[in-house]
């Protein structure tokens, strides 16, 4: 039978690869030296081969399989003649990992929340699956934990999944890529040569760490702002070296005005009502130090002013800039713009674009749609030979429906007839095949072989498989595991053991946006699997403290790195949605309550969907051309002006809030209508301005 579909031109080396491990782990440890491989394995043994290309080759993929964790042994032979190979099965074998209730019922958990979410959905399961084959664990167990939770997120949709996917290859392959890349401060995209080192993920967004060719100097790319297909810039098996001393964190944990080449220090004075809030979020990115008063008074290192002039906008009466001199300047200035930009009649806007670009939208109900980063071939192989023998269990022969591999391994059907192909090619070097399957209808047949004995046990996971486990918890994080952030710790560590001990330095960083409170977080989501409920203290954007307000919780949801609940707040006797970064603390209350019809759906869809008891208002506000970019990025629904301004329609409730926006912008962004939002803002600018003479 041929091979169904196309062929990767891989497979002759995915067959020699197996086989070679497959005969080494037949010997049970005993040594072999080179000829006798050369002759015994699969894919070795051409006659026509030269003494030199077959060192090249048994070299190369001994090297391919130790990055994958499978350490192939070598020492001189007894007999004085060239050096010996072996196969210790610790080197192979998934160490058996004992997973408590608790434990298995946190990544349970994780995997259904992240499940067609983010790009290593499918590495997650099979990392998953190949744990619970070597322990015993089962998968079918009920998944527990806030299964109302969703993760969906703005920063995460196709496009970015395919990025991902190709990044990753070329991050393990150490291939060096060539890619358009569209910076803010570019008005075109330009082409980026880079050595991609690694990613990581923060306030809701992809980002690549690499050394720019054309910089000379490691530099960050969004990942959302690369722009047409990434290239391979050369054909050579790896192109570079990864710094041994390289840091992702050091670039995950930077906030949006310390990305770049730091240029100075500034000071910001917190206000008192506001002071909590600093000590939990900004401690990790300056120096904080209460004030006389009962405020704060921030210090920073800054690289980009008009992020962090953005950040003190935001914060309204709440913050000041206090230095440096020249921020001030600039402070001063914007609020001046804004003040007037909204004082008088509005602006009148340019005719649309003539070609309006097309926005993709995400679609997450389907992960099948979603591009995935693919497991290495070898380990998915392995693993699939490992489930088909323990689905045979003491048989011979046995009959599995083709839907329940399907969905436990991750393959389409068409994948799955493509695996038995290439495991019907694969010989031990001893005639007998390790497992033989075939489809007959709906079901796939599968018989035994003795020699398939040897990789009845999984294999060992490898980096990438441990990382997609890790990045998930991690995504997840206590904000929404807090009833199971012990359990899901430990399980972390048992997995990072489980796959040779890697460091935090190979996991993907993922930076949290906020500064929740482990207590509060347990207290939220106790509200919410229980039907609880629970007492917060919330600060409001009017309000000159935080204030306490019994909630009925329902959903929990974040976009572009905020956490968000959505819930029935006695106090105003409607529903309304918080931010888990403005509540103090929360207090899980004895009395239950029967959940209200809510529609979720649209928060689902935009977790920062206003709520009210009344319709929400909406905002026409235009963006410059400076901004349009970045706004694209947020509002994909903008029309696009002829100047390469944009038009947005934006719903809101509350006039502050809207105006808290308005002023990020950094004077870029204007109010067309409804007119008393456009003296809300001009107001609000006009009386911020007084802090800067």
């Amino acid at each position: 039978m041929g091979m169904v579909g196309p062929v990767p031109r891989d497979t002759d080396k995915m067959i020699r690869q197996l086989s070679l491990v497959a005969y080494l782990m037949s010997k049970r440890g005993r040594k072999v030296d080179a000829p006798t491989i050369r002759w015994d394995v699969e894919g070795y043994g051409d006659e026509s081969q030269t003494d030199e290309a077959f060192a090249r080759r048994f070299y190369a993929d001994r090297a391919e399989l130790a990055e994958l964790g499978i350490r192939i042994e070598s020492g001189p032979s007894e007999l004085g003649e060239g050096d010996t190979y072996w196969l210790p099965q610790e080197n192979f074998y998934l160490p058996p990992v004992r997973f408590s209730p608790e434990e298995l019922a946190a990544l349970h958990t994780c995997l259904c929340l992240l499940d067609g979410q983010f790009a290593y959905s499918r590495l997650f399961r099979l990392a998953l699956q190949s744990l619970a084959l070597g322990s015993g664990n089962t998968l079918d167990d009920e998944v527990t934990g806030c299964i109302s939770v969703n993760l969906l997120s703005s920063g995460f949709d196709a496009t970015i999944a395919a990025r991902q996917a190709r990044m990753e290859k070329a991050i393990a392959r150490r291939k060096t890529i060539v890619f358009d890349y569209h910076s803010l401060g570019s008005g075109q995209a330009l082409e980026r040569r880079v050595d991609p080192y690694g990613m990581f993920l923060t306030r809701g967004d992809w980002y690549l760490v690499g050394y720019s060719h054309k910089r000379d100097a490691v530099r960050v790319f969004k990942l959302r702002r690369i722009e047409g297909k990434i290239r391979n810039a050369t054909g050579a098996e790896h192109d570079f070296d990864r710094p041994d001393a390289l840091d992702l964190w050091r670039y995950a944990r930077q906030e949006p005005w310390q990305m770049g080449t730091i240029s100075g220090s500034a000071v910001v004075e917190i206000s008192p009502r506001r002071a909590w809030w600093a000590l939990a979020n900004l401690s990790r990115c300056g120096e904080l130090e209460e004030t006389a008063g009962g405020g704060v008074s921030f210090r920073t290192d800054y690289a980009d002013g008009h992020q962090l002039c953005s950040l003190v906008l935001g914060l309204r009466d709440d913050a000041v800039l206090a230095a440096p001199a020249e921020l001030r300047e600039t402070m001063k200035q914007v609020l001046e713009n804004v003040a007037a930009a909204h004082t008088g009649a509005a602006p009148r806007l340019p005719r649309v674009a003539p070609e309006q670009t097309a926005v993709a939208t995400a679609s997450h109900e389907d992960d099948a749609r979603q591009p995935q980063v693919e497991p290495e071939r070898f380990p998915l192989l392995a693993q699939t030979v490992a489930y088909l023998l323990d689905r045979l269990g003491d048989e011979q022969t046995a009959t599995l429906p083709i839907s329940r591999i399907c969905s436990d391994l991750g393959f389409d059907r068409q994948a799955l007839e493509q695996a038995m192909d290439l495991l019907r090619l694969v010989n031990t070097g001893g005639g007998g095949y390790l497992v033989e399957a075939y489809v007959k209808g709906e079901d796939l047949i599968v018989q035994g072989w003795p020699e398939g004995e040897v990789l009845k046990r999984p294999v060992r996971l490898s980096p990438g498989e441990a990382r997609a486990m890790v990045l998930a918890i991690d995504l997840v994080g206590a904000q929404v595991m807090a009833g199971l952030y012990s359990s899901l710790q430990s399980a972390r560590e048992k997995i990072m053991a489980a796959a040779g001990g890697i460091d935090e330095s190979e996991t993907i960083p993922v930076a949290g946006a906020g500064g929740e409170d482990l207590e509060t977080c347990r207290a939220i989501n106790r509200g919410l699997s229980d039907h609880r409920l629970v007492e917060i203290e919330y600060l409001g954007r009017d309000e000159s403290k935080p204030e306490p307000r019994v909630i009925e919780p329902y959903l929990l949801n974040r976009a572009k790195g905020d956490w968000y609940l959505v819930a029935w707040c006695h106090k105003r006797d409607a529903e309304r949605t918080f931010m888990l970064e403005m509540i103090k603390g929360a207090r899980l209350l004895d009395r239950t309550f029967t959940p209200r019809r809510i529609d979720l759906d649209r928060y689902r869809k935009n977790p920062r969907w206003p709520s009210g008891a009344e319709p929400p208002h909406a905002a026409t506000v235009w963006f410059s051309p400076a901004v349009s970019r970045l706004v694209m990025e947020k509002e994909p629904a903008a029309t696009e002006l002829e100047d390469g301004s944009l038009v947005s329609t934006i719903p809101y409730f509350s006039q502050t809030w809207m105006a808290e926006e308005i002023l990020k912008y950094m004077g870029e962004a204007v109010v067309v209508k409804p007119a008393e939002l456009r003296y809300c803002v001009a107001a609000t600018a006009a009386r911020l301005g007084k802090n800067y003479p």
